[in-house]
């Protein structure tokens, strides 16, 4: 089944994430998801998914 988003599209969801998280604007992690998420017609789940991939794939969560 090909990918409903295309990689551009992940990665480009993803750094807002971070880019947000590392503001230090003090909202939750999920929040930020959240809305990131609504914005982009992202469910919320799969943005979470992509960015905890993103943190693994980064060596900065265990995983793999």
């Amino acid at each position: 089944m090909p990918w409903k988003y295309s990689r551009e599209f992940r990665d480009c969801a993803v750094g807002l994430v971070f880019d947000w998280l590392r503001d230090g604007s003090g909202v939750s992690r999920w929040a930020v998801i959240s809305d990131i998420g609504l914005k982009l017609g992202v469910s919320r789940e799969s943005l979470r998914r992509w960015v905890v991939q993103a943190e693994i794939d980064r060596g900065e969560r265990p995983g793999g």
